[in-house]
């Protein structure tokens, strides 16, 4: 909607222009996924269709390449449904929401008898879609435990712009070369299934908030991932 408009239907018009936005992105976001989608699972299939040529390695073969198909399908399927509609989602207190996540990796990584240290404001609320905030806080708590000895570490926040900060960390091994890992189609470890495939999913969840994504290594070792969240 352009032109100019009285100053009671300008606010209205730039809201229209904004939903407008995220359905034309949205809508890119499905093309694309599709697109990937069928680019990635042709390499599964290739390799099982070559098993068949080899009937004592058929089992495993299928087993490894199902578990990676079903992580790129996963994948495909949050980046398309990634909402973004952050101007219109109602705020959302982020601590629960965080909290039961850590509940439920405690158990997921039972084994591991990890810690998981949280800090944020009971108060702390964000225009943030609750899927959307469950799939980004979900997979980057996930990706940290997976690769934790002992410890991860949360903390969210806001900053003196008033953006939406989120510090994730853990004390495993880090990151081998952080700036190479957000690169399209870069998976950060096929050794750990799902590591990339969630970190790429929050990559498009970050960007459909736009938001900034960075990954390092922490001073004191292990992995770190920063989110900045501008307000809308």
């Amino acid at each position: 909607m352009e032109g100019s408009y009285p100053s009671e239907l300008a606010g209205l018009s730039h809201n229209l222009n904004l939903l407008i936005d995220q359905q034309r992105a949205r809508q890119t976001r499905y093309k694309e996924a599709l697109d990937d989608l069928a680019h990635s699972l042709k390499t599964p299939l290739a390799a099982m269709r070559a098993s068949l040529a080899q009937p004592s390695e058929l089992p495993a073969t299928v087993s490894q390449q199902v578990r990676r198909m079903d992580d790129i399908v996963r994948h495909q399927l949050g980046r398309a449904g990634a909402s973004g509609a952050h101007r219109f989602a109602p705020f959302l207190t982020l601590k629960p929401v965080a909290s039961r996540i850590c509940d439920t990796l405690t158990k997921v990584h039972g084994d591991k008898r990890l810690a998981f240290v949280m800090a944020c404001p009971p108060e702390l609320a964000w225009r943030l879609d609750e899927g959307d905030a469950f799939e980004m806080l979900g997979n980057l708590l996930d990706n940290a435990a997976k690769w934790a000895r002992h410890e991860v570490g949360l903390r969210i926040w806001l900053d003196d712009a008033q953006s939406l900060c989120i510090h994730v960390t853990d004390d495993g091994p880090g990151f081998a070369e952080p700036q190479a890992k957000l690169a399209r189609g870069v998976r950060l470890d096929e050794k750990v299934s799902g590591h990339g495939i969630g970190l790429a999913v929050v990559k498009d969840l970050v960007a459909s908030y736009l938001g900034e994504l960075k990954i390092s290594n922490a001073p004191a070792g292990g992995a770190q991932v920063d989110i900045v969240l501008p307000r809308a």
